[in-house]
């Protein structure tokens, strides 16, 4: 009875299906990138993806074979919810073969539904971008230019995601306009290197408004945004990489802020494994570095580190990992670069990670060596000072719980930082820490100087200065005050850190829901 509406049906979907056609699929192809679809199905689970608005696009029709459909451009958005390794997520991937998946009026209301129905549904979401931004063509189509205006994009919806489900965003190609909104509208993005570049503006942009000569990678490449500005947080090599992050981002964060990060069941890994190499891992010489990754290495559930953000602000180490299956977010300070010190990028890569672990119930581990801020013109340009307050806001307005192990410096205001100073926070130290207002080396001078000056030896009246404030700098003088609650062992760390890890899970199930300051970008 309905058979002609039902070939009709499927002749509208095999359209979608289609895509832009086998020319511009090809030529997607000769690029070295996968077509929206594609990526999608390399992500979900098999048979899994239940797409939304496959019927949405612009139709020409025969109007002497009674208004006979000719042929129909599907809308340049796909859209839908998946299972990910049988995990719900709602995606939605901008399909480049269609007219460089230009934005238009259906793009921005599918791209509005696709946020109601996230929100609704509380599904964590995955962007896959690959957009062109605005076309100025469309203003002939409707006849008249409109107010720039986030109602039709349900913005409200947008801004509210943002501080209850985990949003992946992932770059394929040259994106600008809405498509870069969305990239950094995320808690965490990935572009691929030499085939994603980022920008407000592209190139003939550029030339016509800053009689600026740029190539798309000149502009918005990895070495910009993966290295310099932090509008990206991880570079890979290939779109088949990108993907497997999306998926192991995921799996450390719950589906929503009402339900806790998942426990990973099998664990491999001895909770009370103790590496003795962290014994000795400090060099006594606080002029000299070490290998923080490898302390981390030692502390975490093996293969369970995965970083965030690694190129940017490198003086701090931001990543998920686990203890004893437990997701827990990591910050630590890597010695190797400006001695691990708090530096206006820092700020920014900290505050980022601070609030999304805070958002997700996902406990804090903070290996601490913090040197203090980052001196220099450079850095007071930066303002280096409001960037890095506003970061120990975020620590002592976030509610997580917190454990935070002293392996060796911290020092001034930035040392504070490190810990809140409103919640209850739990605190080991190493045998090599030590801390202060200001460290030993710089301040005996500048609190001595016109003693050291006028010394006979200088350097040796000097010296035996040092060597005094060094004894009342034992980390020991500061237990038998209880200014630190114990000092331990350091390849006790992970036991200890492994037993903490339940404690924090079961007080920070009663947290659930929304936090009261929500997820700043």
């Amino acid at each position: 009875m309905w058979k002609n509406e039902i070939e009709e049906l499927e002749r509208r979907k095999q359209a979608a299906y289609q895509l832009g056609g086998e020319e511009n699929v090809a030529k997607q192809h000769r690029a070295g990138k996968m077509t929206v679809r594609e990526r999608i199905d390399s992500l979900a689970d098999e048979g899994s993806f239940l797409e939304r608005g496959i019927l949405a696009g612009v139709p020409s029709y025969d109007k002497e074979k009674g208004d006979k459909l000719i042929d129909i451009t599907p809308c340049p958005l796909v859209t839908g919810i998946m299972k990910v390794d049988r995990r719900r997520i709602a995606v939605t991937g901008d399909d480049y073969t269609i007219k460089g998946a230009s934005v238009g009026r259906m793009y921005k209301a599918k791209n509005a539904y696709f946020a109601k129905m996230a929100r609704r549904l509380k599904l964590p979401v995955v962007r896959l971008l690959e957009g062109a931004g605005g076309s100025i063509k469309e203003i002939l189509d409707i006849g008249y230019t409109e107010l720039p205006t986030w109602n039709d994009e349900a913005i409200q919806d947008q801004v509210d995601m943002m501080s209850e489900v985990p949003i992946v965003a992932a770059g394929f190609g040259a994106i600008a306009g809405l498509a870069a909104m969305y990239l950094v509208q995320s808690h965490f993005s990935i572009m691929v290197k030499g085939h994603t570049q980022v920008f407000v503006g592209g190139p003939p942009l550029v030339r016509a408004a800053c009689a600026e000569d740029l190539s798309k990678e000149e502009l918005g490449g990895y070495k910009i945004h993966g290295y310099v500005s932090g509008v990206v947080d991880n570079i890979v090599e290939s779109e088949e990489e990108s993907l497997q992050q999306i998926k192991t981002f995921l799996s450390y964060l719950p589906p929503n802020v009402w339900n806790m990060p998942p426990i990973e069941q099998s664990v491999q890994d001895d909770p009370k494994r103790k590496e003795e190499e962290l014994v000795s891992i400090i060099p006594k010489d606080g002029r000299k570095t070490y290998e923080m990754r490898r302390i981390i290495d030692c502390i975490v559930d093996r293969g369970s580190f995965f970083e965030i953000g690694k190129y940017q602000g490198r003086s701090q180490i931001t990543a998920l990992a686990r203890m004893n299956g437990y997701p827990v977010g990591l910050l630590a300070n890597d010695p190797r670069f400006l001695a691990g010190s708090f530096s206006h990028d820092v700020s920014e890569k900290f505050i980022r990670f601070v609030d999304m672990c805070d958002t997700f119930h996902l406990p804090i581990i903070n290996l601490s060596d913090q040197p203090g801020f980052t001196i220099g013109l450079k850095n007071e340009i930066h303002g280096n000072i409001r960037k890095g307050v506003r970061a120990s806001f975020a620590m002592a307005q976030a509610s997580v719980p917190l454990a935070v192990i002293y392996v060796r410096k911290c020092f001034g205001v930035a040392g504070a930082a490190q810990k809140t100073g409103m919640q209850f926070c739990w605190r080991y130290a190493w045998p090599s820490a030590v801390w202060g207002n200001i460290p030993v080396e710089g301040g005996v001078y500048a609190a001595h100087r016109k003693e050291i000056e006028s010394a006979e030896d200088p350097k040796a009246y000097l010296d035996t200065l040092q060597d005094t404030y060094r004894t009342v700098s034992s980390p020991f003088r500061t237990a038998e005050t209880f200014g630190i609650e114990d000092i331990i062992n350091p390849k006790d760390t992970r036991q200890l850190l492994c037993e903490w890890v339940e404690i924090a899970y079961e007080v920070e199930k009663d947290n659930l829901g929304i936090k009261k300051r929500g997820m700043r970008m």
